[in-house]
């Protein structure tokens, strides 16, 4: 029994180490990469290149050189220049160049805005350009950025770029929009709803001698108890408290999250949840209005999804002025306010993937 355990172990050995050499990384000591690393300091390195790089089987060099233009692409050479434009001191320059699997030769050009936020544009340039080059070695450029460009919803405005004198596409020029994370969305959506209702109760108490009239609980554990358990009930106030007033706030609840890019639907869940949390803390000392959480949230739904399309309307149809920003701000504040938060975090990055045929590189780099 225990020679039997022995020989399956033994076998489980033998098919673990076939198994993990076969499936070693593809860039072991037969394939190294030789990476250059042009205008960079040691803390760039750290910060933007290393996280992104494969765990072995390449070495580095770091140069500093004052010309814009790289080094020639060599097989087994990866390189990568940063710098600024001669032109514009606002614009950062990431270039890289190498070949694929197949031999084809290509280039990364990135235009990349400075100003807030800049660390992260640079970071996401290097880490899509690191993983186009490397997904490249394992089968080559075309493939790589077909993948990419129907996975990623970062890449916008791709225009083929054609050579001179005929039809040949020899790249892709694109533009990359960075993406906020769900979670970002989800938190900023949160503290942006809980300001907002922090502003309510900021105005709900301003106005106490009105509102007092409905008050039925104390700041109390008892009447805690009693809040939870009592029955929801009709709230017979004012109509233009119980229609205007929640109407408004059931928008703003639903633009905040619209403007956070959720759908319809999930929109209209969050101003649903937020209209929830208004009636049992907003409203503390007061009972649970029932046609409030119902008729805040749906009535919300349908007028701020009326002026966000008409807030798009807007946008697409008129030439940007001083005019048709105002207009923006009062049909909805909260995109108009978020999508230049976004901006400031996504800049202006333009790219171009550039392919040059082998044989022509070939032919170069004999004549130079």
């Amino acid at each position: 029994m225990i020679r039997a355990v022995l020989n399956y172990i033994i076998i489980l050995l033998i098919c673990t180490i076939f198994f993990a050499s076969w499936s070693l990384d593809a860039y072991s000591a037969d394939r190294e990469i030789t990476i250059n690393l042009t205008n960079f300091s040691e803390k760039d390195y750290s910060r933007f290149i290393s996280p992104f790089l494969p765990l072995h089987g390449y070495t580095f060099n770091i140069n500093h050189i004052q010309a814009r233009n790289i080094a020639n692409p060599t097989i087994g050479i990866i390189n990568f220049y940063q710098g600024g434009s001669i032109i514009d001191k606002t614009i950062f320059c990431l270039n890289s160049n190498a070949f694929d699997n197949n031999g084809n030769s290509f280039m990364f050009e990135w235009d990349i805005s400075k100003g807030f936020f800049f660390n992260n544009r640079k970071k996401e340039a290097f880490k899509f350009t690191t993983e186009m080059i490397f997904d490249s070695q394992e089968s080559d450029i075309n493939a790589a950025f077909a993948k990419k460009l129907l996975e990623s919803n970062n890449i916008a405005n791709v225009n083929p770029i054609f050579a001179a004198g005929n039809e040949n596409i020899t790249g892709y020029e694109f533009n990359y929009v960075m993406q906020r994370s769900q979670t970002y969305l989800a938190v900023r959506t949160s503290a942006q709803i809980l300001l907002a209702i922090g502003g309510g109760m900021v105005q709900y108490f301003i106005m106490k001698d009105v509102n007092m009239v409905d008050w039925e609980y104390q700041y109390s554990w008892n009447d805690a108890k009693r809040r939870v358990t009592d029955t929801w009930w009709w709230d017979p106030n004012m109509f233009n408290t119980n229609t205007l007033y929640h109407l408004y706030a059931g928008a703003a609840y639903y633009q905040i999250a619209r403007s956070n890019n959720y759908s319809i639907m999930a929109s209209f869940w969050w101003s649903f949840a937020s209209s929830f949390v208004w009636e049992f803390f907003g409203e503390w000392r007061e009972r649970v209005s029932g046609n409030d959480v119902v008729l805040t949230p749906t009535l919300g739904a349908v007028t701020g999804e009326c002026l966000t399309q008409m807030a798009i309307f807007v946008e697409r149809n008129m030439q940007r002025s001083f005019l048709r920003e105002t207009i923006l701000v009062i049909l909805d504040p909260f995109r108009y306010f978020n999508r230049a938060l976004d901006s400031s975090n996504a800049g202006d990055m333009r790219v171009r993937l550039i392919f040059a045929n082998p044989i022509q590189t070939a032919v170069m780099n004999g004549v130079r």
